[in-house]
């Protein structure tokens, strides 16, 4: 089965949207297949008209496990963009640029960006709707030969300029 981590602002919000979306989110991918692997539901997030925020020693277990998720996960989709999250920007930087995985970042409808955001150019869909970010996932990773022709693609058309721009950051 393809795994997807579901990332999304938190910190800051009331934890009952939070939930809400997490859980109808997670029950709409699960229906289509997908092994859903979501930090709301692994914290245990109840839906109260509280704010959430964690504190230190909660987010000293959370965030390694939350990486974890990550590099569990064929694809990363970022729930929130429209959103400010500094947590949501660093596990969609750590996917794409650390670990290489497949990003799908889902806009509501209403909020999405002009042609030219950078979004377009860096992740592998900009799209405006849950359905359309899964089944591209599907498309492109819902097997392991997929995922295999996918990163082998990637590897081929990124690795060897990744490499020049890193032996010259030596200078």
């Amino acid at each position: 089965m393809i795994k997807v981590y579901v990332a999304r602002a938190m910190t800051g919000r009331i934890k009952e949207d939070v939930v809400k979306e997490a859980l109808a989110d997670k029950a709409y991918l699960e229906s289509m297949g997908f092994t859903v692997l979501d930090p709301v539901t692994s914290e245990g997030v109840e839906a109260t008209k509280d704010v959430l925020l964690s504190a230190k020693n909660v987010m000293d277990i959370y965030w390694p496990r939350d990486k974890k998720m990550i590099r569990d996960a064929h694809v990363v989709f970022n729930m929130s963009p429209h959103l400010p999250s500094l947590g949501v920007m660093r596990e969609h930087g750590y996917a794409r640029y650390h670990l290489w995985k497949k990003t799908i970042t889902v806009f509501q409808h209403t909020k999405m960006p002009a042609e030219g955001a950078i979004c377009y150019y860096e992740d592998d869909l900009v799209t405006d709707t849950l359905e359309k970010a899964a089944l591209d996932a599907l498309r492109t990773h819902g097997t392991f030969l997929k995922r295999s022709l996918w990163r082998i693609k990637l590897v081929i058309r990124c690795l060897p300029k990744a490499l020049w721009h890193h032996l010259r950051e030596w200078k």
